[in-house]
């Protein structure tokens, strides 16, 4: 199996979208886990080419696993939002809807073997994986609100003691149903932000899990890393990170 680092030296070489804020503070929050005695599997909702899904692999440890869920090219059985959503994204992007074999091929460059795979909608993923047995969730599925709706309870059911819920595009201008399904169940009371970046937001649901002040003074002793003040949001609060704009010269001139 690769190890991060080396993953991470030619990441750009996997197709898909998957930014250095939030590489750096995937393999951070692993390491947090891991002094804090957090274990469990990693889950992935929506694959795409598996820019993502490789480092989640290269992160679990001996005894956990890797799953994954994404419907690839079959678009059977989905509502006609969320079909059209998908080609959508494949035409933004000019790509075509991801297939499995793809998603496979670019896996087995860095690993030995594929992870779990489940090619099914991801609201039926808590009728066959136990309940409280995942340490990281990772969710970039359907854009549509009743899709991000059904994730968040999914990722609720599935995480454990100490679990991270971490959600691609919640700032996306054209998926504001990502949004209204993050912050309809912060309002809940219960959701506790971690911490933001251009792309992903990072919540637990366990107060005595990871907090916003751990990951706070890792940031602090990051040097590319750039904090904006704490935002307060109800009560609580959190820091959306990105990149120094040094990084960015030194990646763009590379």
């Amino acid at each position: 199996m690769t190890a991060a680092p080396e993953y991470l030296a030619s990441i750009d070489e996997v197709p898909g979208w998957f930014f250095p804020p939030d590489t750096l503070l995937f393999v951070a929050i692993d390491d947090m886990q891991t002094s804090r005695g957090i274990t469990g599997d990693l889950l992935e909702i929506g694959v795409f080419q598996g820019r993502c899904a490789i480092l989640m692999g290269c992160l679990a440890r001996p005894g956990e696993r890797l799953v994954v869920c994404d419907l690839f090219e079959d678009m059977a059985g989905i509502d006609e939002e969320n079909k059209a959503e998908r080609l959508y994204n494949s035409e933004l992007h000019e790509l075509p809807v991801p297939a499995r074999a793809d998603f496979e091929r670019c896996y087995l460059r860095y690993h030995e073997s594929l992870p779990e795979i489940h090619q099914r909608p991801s609201s039926e993923l808590d009728q066959v994986l136990p309940a409280g047995s995942f340490r990281i969730v990772h969710v970039d599925g359907g854009h549509t609100y009743n899709v991000a709706k059904r994730d968040l309870e999914t990722a609720r059911h599935l995480l454990g003691p100490g679990g991270i819920v971490i959600f691609d595009d919640w700032s996306n201008s054209q998926a504001p149903g990502i949004a209204l399904a993050i912050w309809e169940e912060y309002l809940k009371g219960e959701l506790i932000p971690l911490c933001f970046t251009p792309m992903k937001f990072y919540a637990t649901w366990d107060p005595s899990g990871l907090t916003a002040d751990e990951i706070n003074a890792w940031a602090a002793r990051q040097p590319d890393i750039v904090p904006t003040f704490a935002q307060q949001l109800l009560g609580r609060e959190a820091c959306h990170f990105n990149m120094s704009g040094d990084f960015w010269s030194r990646h763009s001139l590379g």
